[in-house]
């Protein structure tokens, strides 16, 4: 009675208007109900409208109500060829998260709908130019490179999204204002690549800061699935007083951010145990393989099915298709010795590898063991770096004990401070204070460095730049993650200093007279920087802010040196200052003192 048509459009035959009516038979068939499920979903997040799937539903009816009924008024009343959608929900996969710069939440692979197959078809020339208005508004079709974020329930939420790198012009390089030449051109640097990196790299960030303070603590909270329990501590917390309270916040805080970490980690064996599902099942008692091949046997996609079943996933067909191909691709990265990446897994990174194109000529596995070469010696670091500011490396003293920079810089540890800016000497900051030069500008004020906390929303990107080597010699300093123009990249080292006393080589004039910054005895990461000369090309700047420890008074207690981005900056591009005076560009392009971190006094060879 059923026939099949291109693996998901079926067609009744002899069956006439009054039966279609009375079994509420619809036009569409469930791929394309699907696609357009997910195109009013993108539409609602454009727009920042709240929606549910119900609703969804309910609009995808009505349109398939009045196509349906289009064509039995142009068939007049003839519907023998009417294809028919399966029963269900529009979609079977759940929709994607609303999130600002997600990028496009339609489905990768979604097939081609056969317009020749549907009762009233117009003609193929016209319906050919139909056809490419609707790709060019909807972009159904996939094209390589392009990013699918038709996701599936797999544990907590990434965080934020995090700054996109930009284009030629210094636009930014989102996914939904890239040209088409180059969303539909994939190369392992695309702007897809950088997203992808930097959400894994913020993830490893908010992870290791968070359970770097709070994680070492013993748990003494409920069991997760004793209600009874649940309830009994949340009663006890409630009595605590507030330090009481908020540590123990910060703890279980802690506790389900490793568990989130593991929970998605788990995700790389579950191939495994369905492969294994996959051996129980007699080949004999499963239907022949229809359509062309898709690399998968029949036992595996039975196994598939189950095991999602077993695990509470939604069953949608498509649904089904994307965690087969997904959980064996991250068994195989597991397998090629990917670990980082695999850790810090985030739903950008999910995202670009279900739209990876099939017909590139590098295979998926093989470009993420690239990415875990170049990234994993910066994650260990930056795990390093939030795992002693924990314990209280606040000058962060633990970047150099990074062999690279061991090599070529030669720093006592108590010459390097990358906390903050202290006063030289005691009389000077009475003296400055004493002048009554308090009162600056709003835009010159700041609150108290936390060198730890930092916020990705706030433009704060201290904890991603590093020193790299430069050559055998030297170092350049670089941000991991892609900056934005105004973004705090970290404090320039120094100490400082009120006086008329002035140093050319290792001075910088903060915003009042006798006010300077002196790097000669204390130096830092940012310290290492390149520096042009006057006027030269620059893509950071120095900046004088305030720090009022006490918000509710005018009394500056503090000053800080920053260095915040020009403009827009790629990750691994050199940071470079202009450099005060010409006496300081001379000194800078010395590889001698670049080894002694430009310090004045300092441990020699």
């Amino acid at each position: 009675m059923f026939q099949s048509g291109g693996g998901a459009l079926f067609k009744m035959q002899e069956v006439g208007t009054s039966s279609i009516a009375s079994l509420s038979l619809r036009i569409m068939d469930e791929t394309t109900r699907g696609r357009l499920a997910q195109a009013i979903r993108d539409a609602f997040t454009a727009s920042s409208i709240d929606h549910d799937e119900d609703y969804i539903d309910s609009l995808i009816s009505k349109v398939d109500d009045d196509v349906l009924q289009a064509h039995l008024a142009n068939q007049g009343n003839n519907a023998g060829d009417t294809p028919l959608r399966t029963s269900g929900r529009a979609l079977q996969t759940p929709p994607a998260s609303p999130a600002k710069g997600r990028g496009s939440n339609r489905i990768s692979n979604a097939q081609k709908r056969e317009y020749a197959n549907l009762v009233g078809a117009e003609p193929r020339k016209k319906k050919r130019k139909q056809t490419q208005q609707c790709s060019d508004k909807c972009a159904d079709e996939p094209s390589p490179g392009r990013i699918a974020d038709e996701t599936i329930e797999t544990g907590p939420q990434s965080i934020d999204q995090p700054p996109l790198p930009t284009d030629d012009h210094g636009n930014a390089a989102h996914p939904s204002n890239l040209s088409v030449e180059t969303s539909s051109s994939y190369h392992p640097d695309s702007a897809f690549t950088t997203k992808a990196m930097a959400s894994i790299l913020f993830e490893c960030f908010i992870v290791n800061s968070v359970i770097s303070r709070y994680g070492h603590r013993t748990y003494v909270g409920p069991a997760r699935t004793d209600l009874n329990h649940i309830r009994k501590y949340t009663d006890e917390v409630a009595e605590y007083s507030y330090e009481q309270a908020i540590s123990a916040i910060h703890r279980d805080n802690a506790l389900a951010m490793g568990k989130g970490v593991q929970n998605r980690y788990c995700e790389t064996i579950f191939w495994k145990i369905i492969l294994k599902g996959a051996a129980l099942i007699d080949p004999a008692s499963l239907q022949s393989a229809k359509g062309p091949a898709d690399g998968f046997t029949m036992a595996e996609k039975a196994a598939t099915k189950r095991f999602m079943e077993d695990a509470g996933y939604r069953l949608g067909a498509e649904n089904q298709r994307q965690c087969r191909i997904f959980w064996r691709n991250l068994l195989k990265m597991r397998e090629a010795g990917i670990e980082k990446v695999l850790y810090y897994r985030t739903k950008e990174f999910d995202s670009y590898c279900k739209g990876y194109p099939k017909t590139s000529k590098v295979s998926l596995v093989d470009t993420i063991k690239k990415w875990e070469a170049q990234y994993r010696p910066y994650i260990e670091q930056l795990e390093t770096r939030l795992l002693r500011l924990g314990k209280g490396d606040l000058a962060r003293v633990s970047d150099l004990d990074n062999p690279q920079v061991t090599e070529r810089l030669k720093v006592q540890e108590s010459c390097w401070n990358c906390a903050g800016n202290e006063w030289a000497f005691p009389n000077e900051e009475e003296s400055y204070k004493g002048v009554g030069l308090q009162t600056f500008s709003p835009d010159m004020v700041c609150a108290p460095y936390d060198n730890q906390l930092v916020s990705e929303s706030g433009g704060d990107k201290s904890s991603f730049t590093f020193l790299l080597p430069k050559d055998d010699s030297s170092l350049l300093v670089c941000s991991i993650i892609p900056v934005h123009e105004g973004d705090f990249l970290g404090v320039f080292s120094g100490k400082i200093r009120f006086s008329e006393t002035w140093s050319p080589t290792h001075g910088i004039r903060g915003p009042v007279d006798n006010l300077w910054l002196d790097y000669s005895q204390v130096t830092g990461t940012l310290n290492q920087m390149l520096v042009s000369e006057t006027g030269g090309s620059t893509n950071v700047r120095i900046q004088w802010d305030l720090i009022h420890d006490d918000v509710d008074t005018d009394n500056c207690t503090s000053w800080r040196v920053s260095v915040k981005a020009t403009k827009p900056i790629m990750p691994f591009e050199p940071l470079v200052r202009e450099a005060a005076q010409q006496e300081q560009y001379v000194l800078h392009l010395s590889p001698e003192h670049a080894k002694r971190g430009f310090l004045e006094l300092c441990e020699t060879d």
